[in-house]
């Protein structure tokens, strides 16, 4: 079944905003550097251009400037990411009458929303969330704290949860996201680390949106209205382009149409 939150769509466009600005300021950091590191004078280079755009920046070889700004995206990557779970929570609220999933501190959002829905028994052989998902996934949410955060974040920690991810570093993985090395550790992330981490969200929310879809008794309540018509197969038909039109509902297997069938039965 393929079934979309509104609030995958929305992640969508924010990622796809946050993409144009970052992109743009990856040209223009990179430009920088590269007439910096070529000017006979560094300093004298570096206060030209403080004057000609009025910001001043005082030169330090110590601070690793890229690194700290790469760090950024990935945290403005994971904030939009966990914006889409609380939309999603919300949603999956709405659509089934008020049935809640809580967020608690004991673990990430990702496992718990996981979690619940493994409960509902949604997760299997054939239907799961992929291991390199996850694993990439906690690799570059450490990063997001350690930029955030970096006394309650070890270096061994952040080495151990690369190494688990960097196990799936393959040429299929670099095919498939259009990479040449990623994850990279720590100190060498760069733009393409934060491409990887966009793209892993996006396949993250859209699994999650794929699998984590509402009960068809629960989802009929808000469904009601399709009562009006005349006989089953016209509200089943209407129910499927509701879905298609509001959800991006489709029709994989002979599970679906009986999904549809049981919440025309629930209605």
């Amino acid at each position: 079944m393929q079934f979309k939150y509104k609030a995958y769509k929305n992640l969508l466009a924010e990622l796809g905003r946050m993409d144009y600005v970052v992109e743009l300021s990856e040209i223009a950091i990179k430009d920088f550097l590269k007439n910096l590191n070529n000017a006979e004078s560094p300093e004298q280079f570096l206060e030209e251009k403080c004057k000609e755009h009025n910001i001043w920046v005082s030169l330090d070889s110590s601070n690793p400037s890229y690194n700290q700004s790469i760090l950024g995206y990935i945290s403005g990557v994971y904030h939009l990411f966990e914006a889409f779970l609380y939309e999603m929570k919300e949603e999956y609220k709405l659509l089934t009458d008020g049935e809640s999933i809580n967020f608690n501190t004991e673990t990430t959002k990702l496992n718990q929303i996981i979690n619940y829905f493994k409960s509902k028994g949604r997760f299997n052989n054939v239907d799961y969330i992929q291991f390199y998902l996850i694993d990439i996934f906690e690799y570059y949410h450490l990063l997001r704290i350690y930029f955030s955060h970096k006394k309650t974040v070890s270096i061994n920690e952040i080495k151990n949860k690369w190494e688990k991810a960097n196990v799936h570093s393959n040429e299929e993985l670099y095919a498939k996201y259009r990479i040449n090395n990623s994850p990279k550790e720590l100190n060498e992330v760069d733009f393409e680390d934060y491409f990887l981490f966009t793209q892993i969200c996006k396949e993250l929310a859209l699994r999650i949106s794929s699998l984590c879809y509402p009960d068809p008794d629960k989802l009929a309540i808000s469904l009601k209205r399709f009562k009006k018509y005349e006989n089953e197969s016209e509200i089943i038909k209407r129910l499927e382009i509701y879905l298609l039109n509001e959800y991006a509902f489709v029709k994989e297997d002979d599970y679906d149409k009986s999904f549809l069938k049981s919440i025309f039965t629930h209605i």
